[in-house]
């Protein structure tokens, strides 16, 4: 009986065939495996930028939403602070916009221009303290000195505390009234990482809205054409557009880049956001 068999030569031409195919296949799935997490995290990383570049063009859009003024801010500013509807940082990585950002409730009963009292259907979302700043159908916003039940009587025009301020027209039932708020838009940290941070300046603090934004950088447009980095005080309400830049990275190195530079992937956004309500105060 003639049986055949494969020489060791044979066996070792093989193996060595089959070897130089599981490399081949094995650097192909390495390729594509660092492929996919590379754009997982470059998506991860634009998907932070969408989030972070949306929450403030929402925003800082809506600034002066409610024509804040002296009347409103009290004599110190709001919160003893902001006095203008734009406040930004002297370093020029921060602002500080204040407008009517959240609905809390409505108007209960109408009320007729020259009245010092309005009747609120729910005033829980006020008090006395940093949340005393309303605005009534964003058409005027004032600063609250008491509260009876869902009846709020606002401080005067002139900021002092002896007399009642006046509403400037009628507002009728159901019109919306919102919480005026002092946001604050920063860069810090959060759990180890550099974060996009929003304040809204009612005693929670700075809370993240964004991870691995590396930085941020503000240039305001003014009224007359001017562009610049720094708004002296006295310039802050001729303020009508603002330049906002962030710049991501990626949460994880990526090791090829290691070689030209520090392995991690930017990108950079500039977004022109125009103050719409600051033309009207």
């Amino acid at each position: 009986m003639n049986r055949k068999g494969l020489t060791l030569i044979e066996l070792m031409i093989a193996l060595a065939i089959v070897s130089v195919l599981v490399a081949g296949i094995y650097r192909t799935f390495a390729s594509q495996q660092h492929t996919y997490a590379v754009q997982e995290q470059v998506v991860d990383m634009q998907q932070n930028l969408r989030m972070a570049v949306s929450q403030m063009m929402r925003e800082l859009r809506m600034a002066g939403f409610g024509r804040p003024d002296v009347k409103m801010y009290g004599p110190d500013g709001m919160h003893g602070v902001y006095k203008n509807v734009v406040t930004p940082l002297d370093d020029g990585t921060g602002v500080t916009i204040v407008g009517g950002f959240q609905q809390v409730a409505t108007v209960a009963t109408a009320a007729k221009s020259g009245e010092t009292k309005l009747l609120l259907s729910d005033a829980s979302g006020f008090d006395l303290d940093k949340r005393q700043y309303l605005c009534i159908n964003g058409t005027e916003s004032h600063r609250i000195k008491s509260i009876t039940g869902n009846e709020i009587v606002f401080y005067s025009n002139n900021g002092t505390n002896d007399n009642d301020g006046e509403l400037t027209e009628d507002h009728y039932a159901g019109e919306p009234v919102f919480r005026m708020l002092a946001v604050t838009y920063s860069i810090g940290t959060s759990e180890g990482k550099t974060c996009l941070l929003r304040d809204d300046n009612l005693g929670a603090g700075p809370q993240p809205v964004a991870e691995n934004i590396e930085s941020l950088r503000f240039r305001y447009v003014m009224a007359n054409g001017d562009v610049l980095d720094v708004v002296p005080a006295n310039r802050r309400d001729e303020t009508r557009m603002i330049q906002v830049t962030l710049v991501a990275r990626t949460d994880k190195t990526d090791p090829e880049l290691d070689k030209v530079g520090d392995g991690y992937r930017r990108r950079t956004v500039t977004s022109n956001i125009q103050v719409r309500n600051l033309g009207f105060l």
